[in-house]
Parts: C-alpha cells; structure tokens; sequence
C-alpha cells in the first residue's frame, strides 16, 4: 500500500493509530457478536431468497415481467450469502486453509462477491427506472414510449444491468491472481497452544503456500482506478440513481391518489383509500431507506480509498460492520415483498402447502366491501382494481388505468343522460 499510494510508513503508521483510537472498542465489541450474527442471516437468508425464488416460479406470478427483477436479485443476494458463509467457515490455521482448492475458491469469492452484490443493486435501480416509465406510458399512452410493460423490456434491462456491473466490477477482477509460494514450515501462530487447530501441526509440519497476489502489472494508478470505479458504479451512482426514481415513483403514486379520490368520492369508505395510499408510500420509502443506509456508507468509504489510501485501513477495520450491511440488504427482500403484495404472500402459503380457506380476503389480503347502494357498484369495482394497482411495486399485473377512467367517466356520463331524458319524459 505505501509504495502503491506514494505514502512513506510513517504516514500509514500514524493513519493505524489515529483509527484505532477513534473506532477500535467500538469494532471490537461488534466482532465478538459478528460471528453469531452472520451465520443467522445467511441461513435465514439464503432460504428466504429461496422461497422467494420458488413462489415467483408459479404459473400465476410467471405472468408478471417485473418478477424476472425480483427472480434475479433473489439468486444475486443467495449466491453472496451462500458464499460468504463457506468463506468464514475456513480461518487461518484451519488445515484447508493452505490448500489449493481454498486458495481457488477464495480467489473466485473476492470476484463473484463484488459482482453479484452489485448486479443486485443494478438490477433494483432497472426495476425502479422500468417501473417509472410503466407508469409514465400508463398516464401518458400517447407519449410515444415503446410498451415497458413486456418481458422483452424486462430481459432487456437485466442485460442493461448485467453490462453496467461488469464495467463497474472488471478492474476487481484483474486484481488479483493466485501464486505458489512454496512449502514452507506452518505459521507460528497455528501451532501455539492456544490456537484450536494446533492440533493439526507440529513445529516441523509444512505446508504450500497459495496466497493471492496482485499481478505483476498492477500499479498505484490501477489501485486506485479500481476503487474510483467501484465506489461510483457499484454503490454512488446506483444510489442516487436509485433514490431519483423512487422519488418520482412516490409522486406518481400521490397524484393517482388524489385522480382515485375523485372518481371514488363516496363509493368506498374514505379510511381504506387513505390507508393504503399512507401504506404505499410507506414502503417505498422504507425501500430507499434501506438500500441507502446499507449501500451508501460503503460507496462513499470505497471511493473516499481511492481519493485517500490510508482510509482504506478503516475499511479493514470496519470489514466485518460493511459486511452486516450488505448481508441485510440481501436478507430484507423477503419481508418487503411478503409485507407489499397480497398475491405473493397467497401464493407462499399455496407453495408451502399450508391450508387457508379460499376467501377474497386470502386472495386479495383485503375483504371485499358491497356497495351499499346500487348505482356505486361500477365506481367500487373500479377503486377496487385501482387500488391494487397503485403500489409502484405491487408483484400483480399492471392495470390500464387512463382507459379504465374513460370508460368509466363515459358510463356515468351515460347513467346521467339516461336518467335526465327518463325524468323528462315522465
């Protein structure tokens, strides 16, 4: 790092003690819990994204192109939390620690890892921007905007996505190469009595050192390119980009609002429109909320290391914090989509064979409301379907909305007519 950064020891030296007097208790009360903490979320994690893959498979949410984002994500978010876990399962000292096969798998972890992690956040950021321009061409049919709302749109952003991670994650993958250094007598430190795997070894044992290395044509100016490139396409720029579009998407989400309110006037109880308008814009913002406080703080720290290199040494120190973040984004995807769709949680309780009755209420995740007079009941089936398909994110299939409003507009125009010209000729 000193002859990378152009930074004599001292200033590295004098960089490890100023942080570990600012954040060494603080990092050291968390590691001694991480462990514990880790190995929750991935096995919780790794089955949620599973079930979250399985219900998305059914024949009823195969119809929904926004589900191909959801499927995606949820395999990105397993294979890091799957990985992850094998990962620190082996520590130093422990005899498959110094074999070819760990230096390999440790090799293709420190590659997939930072690939994966940001398709899942490149594939949020296309779902938002393809969910904003569905609703644009909904309230705008005559925008001139091709139809978002199609699988071949979908396909065609997951792409979008896949090539901006590679671009962002390509220096990475260069930065490191496995090299044999040998056999050499096993560390000291593996051999003390209070290390748990001195059992294993002796003074005299020896084993090949693989380590990773960084190849022979690395230099200061790929360090630092490599982490400028990280921090902005794998964490800064998907989360501006990110927020940008949910902002828009709320705003979308309040005029529908206030159009539902005016068409619906007294056909459905005033609370329940309110309250899932207030539960909509609840979870979207719970959405942003998460991915900024777990993505941000690490973009910032990625590219604040190639602006600065000795802040890499917070980073090292505070890997085992960035890591918590990364392992909660990938976990929380489960419940925001069991909390925000009715369907998906239906279909989880059908997937998992848990028996429920085959009520509206199961279906829908609300009972049905009869109207109370005869010449509301257009007007409520009409909120009701405009209801569902108000969440910016809701997993059912999109509703025309401009043509359900003409058609409705239209058919009490009509009702007027008829009854005006019925009283007249009375």
């Amino acid at each position: 790092m000193a002859t990378c950064s152009g930074l004599n020891e001292s200033v590295f030296e004098d960089a490890r003690k100023y942080y570990s007097e600012l954040l060494g208790d603080y990092v050291d009360a968390y590691n001694s819990i991480h462990v514990y903490i880790y190995q929750v979320l991935c096995i919780i994690g790794v089955l949620a994204n599973i079930s979250i893959i399985l219900v998305l498979l059914r024949p009823v949410m195969r119809k929904n192109p926004f589900n191909l984002f959801l499927i995606a994500i949820a395999i990105c978010d397993m294979t890091l939390m799957a990985t992850y876990f094998i990962f620190k399962q082996v520590e130093m000292c422990h005899p498959w620690y110094f074999s070819y096969s760990w230096i390999v798998f440790t090799h293709a972890y420190a590659v997939l890892s930072v690939f994966v992690h940001g398709l899942s956040l490149w594939l949020t950021v296309v779902m938002a921007v393809l969910r904003y321009l569905v609703l644009k061409g909904s309230s705008a049919p005559r925008s001139g905007l091709p139809k978002m709302n199609s699988f071949q749109a979908a396909t065609v952003a997951i792409i979008i996505a896949i090539v901006l991670t590679l671009i962002g994650s390509a220096p990475n993958m260069l930065r490191y190469e496995i090299r044999d250094g040998g056999s050499r007598t096993v560390p000291v430190i593996c051999t003390i009595s209070s290390s748990k795997y001195a059992q294993y070894y002796t003074s005299s044992s020896r084993v090949n050192a693989y380590t990773l290395l960084q190849p022979r044509f690395w230099s200061c100016s790929w360090e630092r390119f490599s982490f400028w490139t990280a921090g902005l396409m794998l964490k800064l720029i998907p989360c501006v980009t990110l927020s940008v579009f949910m902002t828009l998407l709320v705003q979308m989400l309040m005029e529908a609002k206030e159009r539902r309110n005016r068409l619906c006037r007294g056909s459905m109880p005033a609370g329940s429109v309110k309250s899932q308008a207030e539960r909509t814009t609840s979870m979207l913002t719970v959405i942003v909320a998460v991915f900024l406080i777990t993505e941000l703080p690490q973009g910032i720290l990625v590219f604040a290391s190639g602006v600065q290199p000795t802040v890499h040494i917070a980073m090292k120190m505070l890997g085992n914090l960035i890591d918590l973040l990364s392992l909660v984004n990938s976990s929380v995807n489960f419940i925001l989509c069991a909390m925000m769709s009715h369907l998906f949680r239906r279909q989880f309780l059908l997937t998992f064979g848990v028996c429920c009755p085959q009520t509206s209420e199961n279906v829908s995740g609300a009972q049905m409301q009869p109207p109370r007079k005869r010449k509301f009941l257009i007007n409520t089936k009409f909120c009701l379907k405009h209801e569902k398909s108000s969440s910016a994110i809701q997993l059912s299939n999109d509703n025309e909305l401009c043509a359900q409003e003409s058609l409705l507009i239209n058919k009490q125009n009509g009702v007027k007519k008829n009854g005006a010209s019925g009283e007249l000729s009375q």
